[in-house]
């Protein structure tokens, strides 16, 4: 009968049955709290930080082309929770939603689900938008309390005889960083103290004996989007440090789901909100900063496939809906990704646009972004010869040794005011440039290329109603217009 159930809720999801014919699947989906792309071993890491997630990913769909709509903590959960870009949800940064905008919260629970959330509910507002049943805090960094939290929601999804809809929220790696002396109290204690070096080593240990390693600098490779200088090197130790506990974490979420007997009819999807907190990559349009791959299982669901479409955080809500046999809210910004795993061809999968607005100081750095396998054109509306950008990425060791190096390089120095005095207009080649380091929006040879892009995002911008059209429109005029005198 469990077969049967499993394979009649795989035809609804591609299509083949109406959805009234629908079991009740249950809904797991776990984030990851700024990781950046490369950071997990399934996608090409050699360090070795995330086996059980690893193990997960091997029986999944995954989607390594998958841009966040907006790669700053709320406005990110927002675009996941409501299939709508930011400017048109209304969570331009730590804003809450416009009333009434429906969720995948809200949508589930008036279909008869129980609803559970596991921290990063403080994003999601306003509450009347998201009406979980049940909200619990404090075990994002903590496994052996995420687990008993995702026993208690699973117990009383049970007890409601209810299908759920679970939202587990992994707040590793985020700032501060378990290794840091101001990410672990034992940390900052040891600090402290005299012969604090071996109070140091007595932390880590405890930490290697709570089931996750730490990492020292010496073992990691340092993003090529970085420089490797010595404190950039120990701080991204620091951050595979909390790597290797949200893998952890991960991996005791997935015991509660087996061990409550639910895991053959429940979906699952992972992925992280978006990069890590490091300069070019959260809170930017870059591309560390908002790629987020996706992995994604379901009871019955057939061979595994590894898909290179060009695909957006907006789209996972009709994704799982569809999936769930539930109808879609209208005006959603995103399209469901089940076409594609039938084998069908999606126009418009070849590029992805991407957004920040107002970052978490709540000062407003607008920026846009159109991307495709080969090239990405940027816009930043905020550069006006001096505005600098700052955002929470820039706290800790990494940014201020740049900026310190930057003193006696001058190649980190125009790596520095790349960062922090921006350029309206950006232009990169994807395939030889990955760093984006090398601006190409004045080279001749690329101007078609440049309109070409510049022509989806303002198509984007006006189905969408974005408010930095105008912005975007007087930007291609001023190139235009410096172009045409070369």
């Amino acid at each position: 009968m469990k077969r049967f159930l499993i394979l009649s809720a795989l035809f609804v999801s591609l299509g083949h049955l109406p959805a009234a014919a629908a079991p009740r699947l249950n809904l797991l989906y776990i984030t990851a709290d700024d990781m950046n792309a490369d950071s997990p071993g399934w996608m090409g890491n050699q360090l070795g930080a995330t086996p059980a997630l690893d193990a997960f990913a091997a029986t999944c769909h995954r989607f390594i082309n998958n841009h966040v709509t907006a790669p700053i903590c709320q406005p990110s959960r927002s675009a996941m929770m409501t299939g709508r870009v930011p400017h048109r949800s209304g969570a331009l940064g730590f804003h809450p939603i416009k009333p009434g905008t429906p969720t995948l919260t809200s949508v589930l629970k008036a279909a008869g689900y129980f609803t559970g959330v596991i921290d990063k509910h403080p994003h999601m507002k306003p509450d009347a938008e998201f009406p979980w049943d049940i909200k619990l805090s404090g075990s994002g960094k903590n496994p052996p309390l995420m687990r008993e939290h995702m026993d208690q929601l699973l117990k009383a999804a049970a007890d409601a005889k209810k299908p759920f809809f679970i939202n587990a929220n992994i707040t590793d790696p985020h700032r501060p960083f378990p290794a840091s002396a101001d990410g672990d109290p034992a940390d900052a204690t040891a600090k402290r103290k005299k012969g604090g070096k071996k109070a140091q080593k007595t932390a880590a240990a405890a930490k290697e004996a709570a089931g996750f390693r730490v990492f020292k600098p010496e073992e990691v490779t340092v993003p090529s989007f970085l420089e490797d200088i010595p404190l950039v090197r120990k701080e991204v130790a620091q951050y595979f440090t909390a790597i290797a506990r949200l893998d952890v974490t991960f991996k005791g979420i997935l015991a509660a789901l087996h061990e409550s007997g639910r895991a053959e009819d429940t979906i699952m999807l992972f992925m992280s909100d978006h990069g890590m907190s490091f300069p070019f990559s959260k809170a930017t349009v870059y591309f560390n900063g908002t790629r987020s791959p996706v992995l994604l299982r379901w009871p019955g669901m057939g061979a595994t496939q590894r898909r290179e479409e060009f695909v957006s955080s907006v789209d996972i809500l009709p994704t799982l809906l569809d999936l769930l046999g539930v109808g879609h809210p209208k005006q959603l910004d995103g399209r469901s990704w089940l076409p594609l795993l039938r084998g069908e061809k999606q126009d418009g999968r070849d590029h992805v646009i991407t957004h920040v607005n107002t970052v978490s100081s709540g000062k407003s750095f607008p920026q846009r972004c159109v991307r495709t396998k080969d090239w990405a054109l940027m816009f930043h509306a905020w550069p006006d010869g001096t505005a600098h950008f700052r955002v929470e990425a820039m706290n800790g060791l990494s940014y201020n040794a740049l900026a310190a190096a930057a003193q006696e390089d001058k190649r980190i120095a125009g790596r520095v005011g790349q960062f922090t005095t921006g350029t309206p207009l950006a232009f990169f080649n994807e395939l030889t440039d990955r760093d984006e380091r090398q601006n190409l929006i004045h080279e001749a040879d690329y101007r078609a290329e440049i309109n070409r892009l510049a022509a989806l995002l303002l198509a984007h911008m006006e189905k969408t109603d974005d408010p930095q059209t105008t912005n975007f429109r007087k930007a291609m005029e001023s190139w235009r217009a410096s172009a045409a005198k070369q």
